[in-house]
């Protein structure tokens, strides 16, 4: 991180910021309203947190909790959304003990025209919400600007997972460029990333297995600095804190709300969609694009929708003949020598 502090300094000086967890929900909106969007790490620490959820409850929201009693970042307020039962209880655990207003967002499972229109209703309703705030109100103007920046910014970070395979960026400094970028106003990020991005230079890299990740949301430093250390390209990440993240531009025409709505339905999606056939067929797809020699499958403790999805994807994977890893974390709290071990172990087979 120390060495990219340099390029990304202006981008994190904010504090008008609203609060998100889940990659369904519209920065573009959030920044029409004159507000930063600001994604929900949570704390390394979760004690507080604790006494509010059952033991099996999931670990990244009960750190979120924790982060929200703090408040260290002062949200304006945090926009949930229904992606999963977790996610429901923490808006619900936040409603009644915190001061912040918070909003839910009903996100469709499916992916078809009817699904798009009951977003953009939802959108409308969202849109309401953020005009309540009082700081700015939302038009199809201000939207429309909000597009392009936003665009812009997912442009640069498409462009930057395009060059991290054959540059002198590591799998760390990737992965913390991204983090930033979800935290930062994004006017000045779209210059700073600009910036980054011309100081770069293409390697000889030498040959190395190529891996898919596939996971929920990944937020692990020492994960990353581990993975830099192996003998392997992490081609592309099938992660809520990645390509999940930033694939797909939303199309700035006449009807930028629809256009809002249709953008993050049909994103790379997360194991909460209706029609998993979809997700194996993406994922298939993108096998065959980077040339994956093999798919490391990372979960968070408790997450039933990652948890349910990897039997299913296991069989197609051995039918045609990609190997797997499968490992679950905690959040914040995995046992480092354990997993470079099974990496290095999976590595082997690979190569053998």
């Amino acid at each position: 991180m120390e060495k990219i502090k340099k390029y990304f300094k202006r981008s994190t000086d904010n504090n008008n910021y609203i609060g998100w967890l889940c990659t369904y929900t519209p920065e573009e909106l959030i920044l029409s309203a004159g507000f930063t969007p600001f994604r929900i790490y949570g704390s390394k620490d979760y004690n507080r947190a604790e006494g509010f959820f059952p033991i099996n409850f999931c670990p990244y929201l009960k750190s979120s909790w924790e982060s929200i009693l703090n408040n260290d970042t002062h949200l304006k307020s945090i926009i949930f959304t229904n992606s999963c039962d977790g996610m429901r209880r923490l808006y619900d655990t936040c409603k009644k003990y915190s001061s912040i207003p918070v909003f839910m967002l009903d996100v469709p499972k499916n992916q078809n025209i009817s699904s798009v229109n009951y977003f953009e209703f939802n959108l409308n309703n969202l849109i309401d919400f953020l005009n309540s705030l009082g700081n700015k109100k939302i038009t199809n103007e201000r939207i429309k600007n909000s597009i392009e920046i936003i665009n812009k910014k997912r442009e640069g970070l498409i462009k930057l997972n395009n060059m991290y395979r054959n540059s002198i960026i590591d799998i760390d400094t990737y992965n913390s460029i991204i983090k930033i970028s979800t935290l930062s106003d994004p006017y000045l990020f779209v210059e700073e990333l600009s910036n980054y991005i011309d100081s770069i230079k293409n390697v000889a890299k030498p040959k190395k297995p190529n891996i898919l990740l596939i996971g929920n949301f990944i937020n692990e430093d020492r994960l990353w600095k581990l993975f830099s250390e192996l003998d392997l390209t992490l081609s592309y990440q099938d992660t809520c804190s990645a390509n999940r993240y930033f694939e797909g531009l939303v199309e700035n025409g006449n009807k930028p709300l629809g256009s809002i709505a249709k953008r993050y339905l049909y994103k790379s999606a997360c194991m909460r969609i209706a029609n998993l056939g979809n997700k194996i067929t993406e994922i298939k797809e993108n096998i065959k694009k980077y040339k994956i020699d093999g798919i490391i499958y990372i979960s968070l403790k408790f997450c039933d929708n990652t948890l349910y999805f990897y039997p299913l994807l296991k069989e197609e994977l051995k039918d045609i003949g990609k190997p797997s890893l499968y490992l679950e974390i905690e959040y914040n709290n995995f046992s480092e020598g354990q997993v470079k071990t099974r990496i290095q172990a999976f590595l082997e087979m690979i190569y053998t």
